[in-house]
């Protein structure tokens, strides 16, 4: 055997040793962050409909919008996520149609995951200020691991120090595709400063295992409370501020398995300019740690254009606990009829587009 021949399988080895420690790596900080099969979003409280698909029908709105969400990962690495949304209301009908789709990918690897959700929203109105939307959601969600991607053991030739074609490895016919439909409901109860709600994801527990062999590894029921408030800061309409300030804090707790969630934000919305915090933490089995993150983000008439970024964090008691930094970029367009974002007003909890 040559020397080239030695230096190569263990350059093939190498590299195929550590993307099978980085593919069960990142599957591992999937389940640790409690995601699994669920999505790496951020913005809760601006894109409220992610968790909780009652908010496509709030207020009567008609919108649409794009995000771009980038996770950093180790060996300078990323996961990359692209998420999509339109909702139009039908006022004389009482009902709002939302649709959404979020897809994954992570081209070193060959991880993808695809999942559009349809929602249907219902309106009812409580009393002169307070309205009720109850809701049901069916998405599809695809996930695929490309085992070309990967290189297995087997697969190295001790004689010419080349890559075989195939792998006979068990596990490599084993990997494959994972396709399933998901029900989910949801409800929110808001008045013009106020809102709670709940929601349940994954209602059927779907079978999510890219194991072809494996038919019992299920999806956990995600169960989700949600709550927001929004304080006037300037109720007098001095000139030291835009007349349409506000302070909006906003919660949301989630439980999916043995993984416990907490998503926190406080956002000051001076006229069309936004900036925030947000805080989160999870916790699963004996580990938790949490993110702090910064937003921003600028309106004009219909459009929005913001940023967020949440900085990485290292358990100082543990440092095999590890969360990783986020950046998102979004757009949105609010085509609704009333027009009420050209008089200055992005206000994110209101009542006045039901009338």
């Amino acid at each position: 055997m040559t020397n080239l021949s030695l230096g190569m399988e263990h350059l093939y080895y190498c590299n195929s040793l550590k993307k099978k420690i980085f593919i069960f790596g990142f599957l591992f900080l999937i389940s640790f962050l409690g995601i699994g099969q669920e999505d790496m979003i951020i913005s809760h409280s601006r894109f409220m409909q992610k968790v909780n698909p009652s908010a496509f029908g709030m207020n009567n709105i008609n919108k649409t919008g794009v995000l771009y969400n980038s996770l950093g990962m180790v060996n300078n690495n990323r996961i990359e996520s692209q998420y999509f949304f339109g909702t139009i209301s039908f006022d004389n009908d009482n009902f709002s149609i939302g649709l959404d789709v979020y897809s994954l990918r992570m081209d070193n690897t060959g991880l993808s995951n695809t999942k559009p959700n349809l929602s249907y929203i219902f309106k009812i109105q409580l009393d002169n200020e307070v309205y009720f939307l109850p809701s049901v959601s069916l998405g599809f969600g695809s996930s695929r691991l490309d085992t070309g991607k990967l290189v297995f053991e087997d697969q190295l030739s001790l004689v010419s120090g080349y890559l075989q074609t195939e792998s006979q490895d068990p596990l490599y016919g084993q990997i494959g595709s994972s396709n399933y439909m998901d029900l989910g409901a949801s409800f929110i109860v808001h008045s013009s400063n106020y809102l709670f709600g709940g929601s349940i994801k994954h209602l059927n527990q779907p079978n999510i295992s890219y194991n072809k062999e494996n038919t019992d590894f299920k999806l956990p029921i995600r169960y989700a409370v949600q709550g927001g408030y929004e304080f006037d800061i300037n109720p007098y309409d001095r000139s030291i501020m835009p007349r349409y300030s506000t302070i909006y804090a906003f919660l949301n707790a989630s439980k999916m398995g043995d993984n416990f969630e907490i998503f926190l934000s406080q956002e000051a919305q001076l006229g069309s300019f936004s900036m925030g915090l947000n805080q989160q933490f999870r916790k699963t089995d004996s580990f938790g740690f949490t993110n702090i993150g910064l937003s921003v983000s600028v309106a004009y008439e219909n459009f929005e254009f913001g940023a967020l970024y949440n900085f990485p964090f290292q358990n100082p008691l543990n440092t095999t606990v590890y969360s990783p930094s986020t950046i998102e970029i979004f757009l949105t367009f609010d085509f609704s009829p009333y027009l009420r974002n050209k008089r200055g007003d992005y206000r994110r909890i209101s009542i006045d587009n039901y009338y």
